[in-house]
């Protein structure tokens, strides 16, 4: 027994050893970078990191760069599965950040994005589970619980129900949005099934008791042809936990997997037949169909925008190497905005390697070609969503390059981009 004990106690040791090593001695032995303005105002910057990796010297680092430095990073989920997180202390979502911090005995073990909603009053956290039947004839079962913090009282509830699906071979559910109307909380779920359509359902619970209310089954359509089936995409607030009072869903009617003539190399999707752009009122009940977003062409009705939901904005990004175009949709007033494009011409002569769109801001990754091969840094931009007025201009440039040699120095390969919402 002692000798386990004193063998146990060298490999904790050892690990622990290891770990500050890898934490702490390979940082010391990092350029240091930061993100320096070329023009426009830094403070547009701030919800902006780039990551990638140094590959000066030997091995490989993943490294994170801002306005307010560079540091070395490890995969998240060792560090998050020590720390009991989860992956929601991400840099894209603030508010995690914040609710970890106030309320960590609540949070702890849930990992969920789309499955928290919080106000001034409470905050609720969603999931569901679907358990099959004995055999393939037999009626699955889906399961909600949920969890929910008075914010007042401290004081923790925690409800469930369940409901009886068709058979299925094979499937799982998972909640996709969670949102209150009234004294009513509604848990949006998505059940999916092997080479069937989709099903979401709206799993609604009485606030102050936690007793189940009811469950609707949206209607989004159904194929048209046997071999033929709906791949419902679900379009919720961009922010997790922020209200809305809708969510959307783009509803593409595709050839089922493995149907049809045989496939050759070139394929590389489903064929798609037509696309659907659908809302529902969390509060009515109700569902309708809503004009499609540009991108969109008469005798092509697949659309390759990115669709985003930002209160009561619906935007379609679609990017190119060259460009990039920003329709957005006033959903309360039923208006289209002034369509908004943005050129490489305007910025520089590379090319537009990652887009995204949130804050009321359009972020762009410019890179040069061959950046990996000629070490060059890329270009960061910050544009309004509204009309296309670029607001920063930036590149990761070096600060300190602690001890490494000169030709190591740019050896850094910035690809990704990250945005704090």
């Amino acid at each position: 027994m002692k000798r386990y004990a004193i063998t146990l106690a060298l490999v904790v040791f050892i690990a622990a050893s290891l770990t500050t090593f890898y934490a702490y001695g390979a940082d010391l032995h990092l350029p240091e970078y930061r993100l320096q303005t070329i023009e426009g105002d830094p403070v547009e910057a701030a919800a902006l990191t780039l990551s990638g990796s140094y590959v000066g010297g030997k091995g490989s680092y993943s490294i994170k760069v801002s306005a307010s430095g560079s540091e070395r990073y490890e995969p998240s989920a060792w560090n998050q599965w020590m720390q009991n997180e989860g992956p929601l202390t991400s840099p894209m979502y603030s508010d995690f950040n914040a609710l970890y911090e106030k309320h960590s005995g609540f949070m702890r073990g849930k990992v969920d994005t789309y499955s928290f909603y919080t106000d001034e009053d409470s905050l609720i956290f969603a999931k569901a589970a679907y358990t099959k039947g004995r055999d393939s004839l037999q009626d699955g079962t889906i399961r909600w619980s949920l969890d929910s913090l008075d914010l007042a009282s401290g004081k923790q509830t925690h409800y469930w129900d369940e409901q009886q699906l068709e058979p299925a071979s094979n499937a799982y559910a998972y909640v996709v949005d969670v949102q209150k109307a009234g004294a009513e909380v509604h848990v949006l779920t998505n059940v999916n099934r092997v080479n069937q359509t989709n099903e979401i359902i709206d799993k609604v619970f009485d606030t102050i008791t936690g007793d189940p209310i009811r469950s609707i089954r949206l209607p989004l359509g159904e194929p048209s042809e046997p071999d033929r089936e709906l791949q419902i995409m679900v379009l919720a607030e961009e922010k997790p936990t922020a209200a809305n009072s809708r969510v959307l869903f783009l509803v593409r009617e595709q050839r089922k997997n493995g149907m049809g003539t045989a496939a050759t190399a070139s394929d590389t999707a489903p064929a798609v037949f037509s696309e659907k752009l659908y809302e529902y009122q969390y509060a009515s009940g109700e569902v309708k169909e809503l004009p499609l977003v540009a991108g969109t062409e008469e005798n092509n009705q697949v659309t390759s925008a990115v669709l985003s939901l930002e209160g009561e904005t619906l935007i379609a990004l679609q990017k190119m190497e060259e460009s990039v175009t920003i329709d957005r949709f006033d959903l309360s007033a039923g208006l289209a905005q002034p369509q908004v494009t943005i050129k490489t011409s305007q910025l520089s002569e590379k090319t537009i390697s990652q887009a995204q769109v949130a804050n009321g801001r359009v972020y762009l990754l410019l890179q040069a070609d061959d950046y990996f091969k000629n070490h060059s840094m890329p270009i960061a931009i910050v544009a309004d969503a509204t009309d296309g007025r670029i607001l920063y201009k930036g590149t990761p440039a070096l600060v300190k390059a602690n001890g490494r040699p000169d030709d190591q120095l740019d050896d850094v390969w910035l690809s990704n981009m990250l945005v704090l919402r």
